[in-house]
């Protein structure tokens, strides 16, 4: 199945906009991040269709997973 992924800030440039990933049937968002060389640490939000996920959560064929680093700021 593939799947369309988004990052943002320091994770941008392992998964531009438009990144496509194939992954088989019954993978999770964890498989995403190892596929991408993304370590769960470094994302602080993940999105799968708009709703939060978690590293074990299920994806389906053509969903949209967003991806956010950790940000901090003075």
């Amino acid at each position: 199945m593939t799947v369309y992924v988004k990052a943002i800030g320091s994770l941008a440039e392992r998964a531009p906009a438009g990144t496509r990933v194939t992954l088989p049937q019954g993978a999770c968002l964890q498989d995403v991040l190892e596929m991408l060389g993304i370590t769960v640490e470094e994302v602080m939000l993940a999105f799968v269709n708009g709703s939060l996920a978690k590293p074990a959560s299920p994806l389906v064929p053509e969903c949209r997973v967003y991806l956010s680093p950790f940000i901090c700021g003075g």
